[in-house]
């Protein structure tokens, strides 16, 4: 077992916009001359350079707790709690559950806390680490707030603008106005969402996101719908659920804010591909009990269902966005019988009836030469 010292060192976008004095240089200088005064050997230096400490998916957070559990690390330095955390929960499970479990002796050099020294440090510990959840929770807002003003006030705040536009330094501009424009003319003349993305890539025009290979229908429909092209982007449409979750709602359209930019297809093109949409609209199926939890055992993509008169066919997703897998496509007939006869095999009765119950995810492999489940009970 090492006796091993670390020090963690985190700087979150706002903290660098804020104050030169919490720079990742500043922090280490400053934690390295205490360890060198307190005759603290420091073994290894992790660091989370521009992420948010309300976030808890930090890569240098976790490298240093898997040395932790490895037994390398015994002693972590931080400059401060907030360093380390800004969620007030997750600080106190560090602090007064997972670091005392691994016999980890944390010292926080300008709260003066040393765990394994008691002082009253240590029992105002919970108060600071509230309050630095709080000083988050405060930047969200105005950071939210003064996004909406500068939305309001007529400027453009997205992060990324529709495939079309680009961002100068006069404004924003049009390009690939002739990729857009083609699209809804051959929507207009009958041409579905799947054959103009065919046609598109036959063409080897390059897809709005340069991670896929080729366009796909999904893609295509999104341009058909961005309503962008008539000159009216809309912001403020969605807004994060919480400062501490990266999911988002989207918000009443009649908070949302518009903000001009060169027009590339007439309103009423636009409005007649709308109508011409919901015309061909299908209805939905009901969903399949195996909808999304069939997965790749190639490139880990799910796995999409598709319809054909002899059953439902499973098809690699990645495969059909274009990757390199090549991962055929089988019957779910043919992977159920199979499923089914190892499970009866196991002595599991009614296999056939329980199996939508019980699986919970099915990874398929080339070949079928392996199927591994899940399952969401011991039934």
């Amino acid at each position: 077992m090492s006796n091993g010292a670390a020090i963690y060192l985190r700087l979150s976008r706002e903290d660098r916009d804020l104050d030169i004095s919490e720079s990742i240089s500043n922090q280490r200088m400053q934690l390295m001359q205490y360890a060198e005064t307190h005759g603290i050997h420091i073994d290894a230096i992790f660091s989370d350079d521009g992420v948010s400490g309300t976030r808890w998916e930090r890569e240098g957070l976790h490298a240093m707790l898997r040395a932790i559990e490895d037994g390398w690390i015994q002693t972590v330095l931080v400059k401060d709690l907030s360093r380390l955390s800004r969620d007030y929960i997750r600080t106190g499970e560090l602090l007064e559950q997972w670091f005392p479990a691994h016999g980890v002796r944390l010292i926080s050099v300008g709260d003066v806390l040393d765990t394994d020294v008691p002082s009253a440090a240590m029992d105002y510990s919970p108060f600071r680490a509230v309050m630095d959840d709080w000083y988050a929770r405060d930047i969200s807002r105005k950071v939210r707030a003064a996004i909406y003003a500068r939305q309001k006030a007529g400027f453009c705040t997205s992060a990324s603008l529709p495939y079309g536009y680009i961002r100068g330094e006069d404004g924003i501009h049009t390009a690939h106005t002739d990729v857009i424009t083609r699209i809804f003319d051959l929507y207009e003349h009958g041409m579905s969402c799947c054959g103009i993305a065919n046609t598109l890539s036959r063409l080897r025009i390059a897809p709005p996101n340069h991670g896929n290979a080729c366009w796909n229908d999904v893609s295509v429909r999104n341009i058909l719908c961005n309503p962008a092209y008539t000159g009216r982007l809309r912001l403020h449409t969605t807004q994060k659920i919480s400062y501490k979750c990266g999911k988002r709602k989207r918000l009443p359209e009649s908070e949302g804010v518009v903000y001009e930019v060169p027009q590339i297809i007439p309103l009423l093109q636009f409005e007649r591909v709308q109508e011409m949409m919901q015309k061909r609209a299908h209805i939905p199926r009901q969903q399949h009990w195996a909808s999304g939890r069939i997965f790749c055992g190639c490139c880990g993509a799910r796995y999409m269902l598709a319809h054909e008169r002899g059953g439902i066919r499973l098809i690699c997703g990645g495969r059909k966005r274009g990757s390199k897998c090549g991962n055929p496509s089988v019957l779910l007939k043919r992977l159920l019988e199979d499923i089914t006869s190892a499970l009866t095999e196991g002595c599991i009765p009614m296999a056939d009836i329980i199996l939508p119950q019980i699986a919970e995810r099915i990874v398929l492999f080339p070949e079928q030469a392996e199927v591994y489940l899940r399952c969401a009970s011991s039934q």
